[in-house]
This record gives C-alpha cells, structure tokens and sequence, in this order.
C-alpha cells in the first residue's frame, strides 16, 4: 500500500476546527485524512500563528509554516489541500500542481472567477493529476441511494427540481466581502443539482440587497434553471431568515423524493377516479444505498478516499475540476442574469472576469 505525504494550507474550521464542534467524525479535512492508514499529514501552513499552532497540536504536525510555497518547495508532498478562503484557491493550487503532487483537494467554492477556474483545471492538467472540489453532498450514501432510486425508473421521469439554501451567513463577516449566499452556500445546491439532472443549458435570476444593505453582495436570489434533459429546476437562497434550511425535491412522475430538511419519500398511488377521489402521495421507506459503502463513513472521508483511488487509478474523483467549473458557472450566470433586467442567459456563459465585482462597479 503506498503512504500518501499530506500537506493543509488554511487551518480553520474545514480544515481542522469543526472536528472538534460535531459528534460525527471525521468531519474537517485533516480528520478524514488522520483517519486513512495510508496517508500521514507532515505539514501544515496558515497565516495566523495561533490557529498554525493550534493546528499542529490537535494532529500532531510539527512542520508549520506561514508561507506555502515553502511549505511546497520543502516537504515532498503527495496530496496538498487548499482550505482557504476562495479568493487565494487559484493561485495556491496553481502552486500545488506545479509543485510536483500527485492530487489536489480543494475546498468549494472552486474559486469566485471562470477564469480562475480555468487556470486551476488547466494547471492539474498539465501535470496530469487529479484535481477534487469539496462539495461533499457528492459523497454521501443518502445522496447516492437517492440517485440509485432515480435512475432505476421506479418513481418515472423526473420533472422538475425545487431546491432552498437559507439562513446561512458567510463567517466571518468579511468573506461577504466577495462572498454572498449563492457563492458561500448555494454553491452545494447547484452542484448537486446537476448531479441528479446533468447539464444546465439556460439559468434566469436575481440577486437582490434587501436588508443588509451593508454587505457588497446580494442576500437573496431566486433563480430558474433548464436542463439539457429538459427538467426545470427552482433555486431560492437568502440569508435573511432565522433559520437555516438546506434541502432539494426532486419531483418526478410517479413521487417525490426530498433530501435534506424534511428527508422523505412519497409515492402516487393511482385511485379510480370514479370513486371521486385522486392521486394520493403514500410515505414510503427512504431508499437505502444500493453500493456497498461503509455507510459509517462520513462523506469527507469518502471524499479523500475517492481523491487517493483517483491517483492510483488515474481517473477522476465525484466532484472534479469541471464540477466545480460548472457550479461557479450558474452562479455567474445568475448575476449576468441580473445584469441583463432578469432575462435569460444561455450556457456555455462568456463572460470569465468575476460577475460580482462587475455589478458592483456598475
């Protein structure tokens, strides 16, 4: 079995922190990769000293720097996770690649720019290594299950695909600097979306300041999105609410599946219509996975795992580079949308500089 070099830059909650915030574990990035009994993580980087520290004492990491391409030129790392904040994602994976790894582990959303994007995809492309974006709903089993039970036919075609990511703030407050809801949290939504129903061809939306008007960005979007397949899907994101709510309903002929807030299952079952009654909607079992997955296996562990098979495989992990392309690419399209009066903006989008900092300018 090879031994995997692991090097983090960025050592906050991701990374590290949150392990110690949840009782599911591993739950961070440096968790899933303490876990692997064929991974050693040697190194880490972080710009604040304290949380560098910190970092190194939670996992036992005494090689800590402050600067990462020292940490890139001085470690002979196999696998570098890049777990800061989006605006720096382009520049240190560039880095990564170049510096002789063999996988890159990056932390969503892929970066706030198409260009950037591009310049990261075509960086691990050209050192031929596997680039894998965290959007981590890609790894888990319920997801997996949901879309075994999709593509089986059992519930009909799918139609229509309706989806919520509200009451997320972006933390600290400064990412909303360049981050709104659609960049910070919503990123997950489309990704996912496009896991069940495949390409988006054409995407119309808002984003809209209503309340906090001190932040740069919007607070609230609602978009509409067109499959290549023909499935529309509805997408509304604010963080105006008290609550946090993240779910998707996939809507199809025969049923309902709900992923998320109010996980559920719900199946027609035909009634003669001469009886004056409908179609009724019958709760059923939630699928179970269909793979053989140890399903005590978080989805970050999963994740890393599926980064390490790809290296030895040569192949690509769940969520790769494209992925992540293609996530940052509705978005972008949302705001062009909101650019143009709200109307419909087609995809592939043209425009590759960053959407946000345009219609802050104009």
């Amino acid at each position: 079995m090879n031994n995997y070099r692991i090097g983090i830059i960025g050592c906050g909650r991701i990374a590290s922190t949150m392990e110690d915030e949840s009782d599911i574990h591993p739950i961070s990035i440096a968790g899933a990769f303490d876990t692997l009994p064929n991974t050693t993580m040697v190194s880490a980087c972080n710009r604040s000293q304290d949380k560098l520290e910190a970092f190194g004492q939670r996992w036992g990491v005494d090689r800590l720097y402050q600067d990462y391409t020292q940490m890139l030129a001085g470690e002979n790392l196999d696998i570098v996770c890049v777990a800061t904040h989006p605006p720096l994602h382009q520049e240190m994976v560039v880095a990564a690649a170049q510096s002789g790894i063999k996988g890159v582990f990056c932390e969503k959303p892929m970066a706030l720019d198409l260009a950037a994007c591009e310049a990261m995809i075509q960086a691990c492309e050209r050192a031929d290594i596997p680039l894998l974006i965290n959007c981590s709903r890609r790894w888990s089993d319920e997801y997996q299950a949901a879309k075994d039970l999709l593509d089986s036919g059992a519930l009909g075609p799918l139609l229509h695909l309706v989806g919520h990511c509200q009451g997320c703030k972006p933390s600290p407050d400064w990412v909303a600097d360049t981050e709104g809801p659609l960049l910070h949290d919503a990123v997950h939504t489309f990704d996912i979306l496009r896991f069940f129903a495949g390409e988006v061809t054409s995407v119309l939306g808002t984003a809209k300041r209503r309340k906090r008007h001190e932040f740069p960005v919007e607070d609230t979007s609602y978009c509409l999105l067109q499959f290549e397949n023909g499935v529309d899907g509805v997408v509304i994101s604010d963080e105006l609410t008290q609550y946090e709510r993240w779910d998707i309903e996939l809507q199809c002929e025969k049923g309902v599946l709900r992923l998320g807030f109010g996980r559920g299952l719900w199946v027609a079952e035909p009634i003669e219509f001469e009886s004056g009654s409908w179609w009724n909607l019958t709760p059923q079992k939630f699928p179970e996975p269909a793979h053989s997955a140890d399903r005590s296996e978080t989805s970050v562990l999963q994740a890393a795992k599926d980064l390490i098979e790809s290296i030895e495989n040569q192949s690509q992990p769940r969520c790769n580079g494209d992925d992540g392309y293609k996530a940052v690419e509705i978005i972008m399209a949302i705001y062009e949308s909101e650019r143009r009066g709200n109307s419909w903006v087609d995809l592939p989008l043209g425009v590759k500089d960053s959407l946000v900092e345009i219609l802050q300018r104009e």
